[in-house]
């Protein structure tokens, strides 16, 4: 289990580094959205007191601290760190639905796939991170068109034989319609593609049943802390 947690985490270090970050003695730290700081191992990096965290930022560890509040912390989110070894997969793949879904280019207006995507998540993201990420062949943004509209959204990006899945997510006006299960069928299928023997993801709450009817197991917490 841990050479899979270790993919995991090694596949979410990269695509966070390609987001655009600044890196001082082995921790990074996000010039703008997603706006994280961590290490590249996702140990708790030795920042105490919370006066040293970057400002805004939320600091991601598989580290869970008995009592953060002590060094000024909170917690800000937690995911299940999941992974899907492509040999056990459950869930047979539907191509029904993907002539709905379009893969950006360099060039694209990607006006309304980043507003789409905030929508999803509830948070402001950033143009230029995404514009800059449509130049690295390791990463692919997608989207779920319904109606001339971002219905949904999705990144992969490889590493290696993982790939790894980020910003699934689904707009308000268009949860409970399967979107997000066929993006994940759609990535799956990429997955096959390019040969990768693992799927990697980090999932929150509302995934967590659609992500474990695919097959995928959890090895894990990631926690997202933040200064109070």
């Amino acid at each position: 289990m841990r050479f899979s947690l270790n993919d995991n985490l090694n596949n979410l270090n990269y695509f966070w580094q390609a987001l655009k970050v600044d890196e001082q003695n082995g921790q990074f730290t996000h010039k703008s959205w997603p706006n994280k700081h961590w290490q590249a191992d996702f140990n708790f990096p030795e920042l105490v007191p919370s006066t040293n965290l970057p400002k805004n930022k939320v600091v991601s560890t598989v580290k869970e601290l008995t009592n953060p509040e002590d060094l000024g912390l909170e917690i800000k989110n937690q995911l299940v760190i999941m992974n899907l070894k492509l040999a056990q997969l459950n869930e047979l793949l539907n191509d029904s639905n993907h002539v709905n879904i379009v893969k950006l280019s360099v060039g694209d207006d990607i006006s309304k796939w980043v507003k789409g995507c905030g929508e999803a998540f509830g948070y402001e993201i950033d143009s230029d991170i995404i514009e800059h990420l449509l130049n690295n062949e390791n990463a692919s943004i997608f989207a779920y068109m319904k109606d001339r509209e971002i219905a949904g959204t999705a990144i992969s990006y490889k590493t290696g034989n993982t790939l790894g899945i980020h910003q699934l997510g689904t707009a308000p006006n268009y949860r409970k319609m399967g979107v997000a299960l066929s993006l994940m069928q759609h990535l799956l299928a990429q997955a096959l593609t390019l040969k990768c023997e693992l799927v990697s993801l980090q999932a929150s709450k509302a995934g967590l049943h659609m992500y474990e009817k695919l097959g995928f197991k959890p090895l894990g917490k990631l926690t997202g802390y933040s200064s109070f």
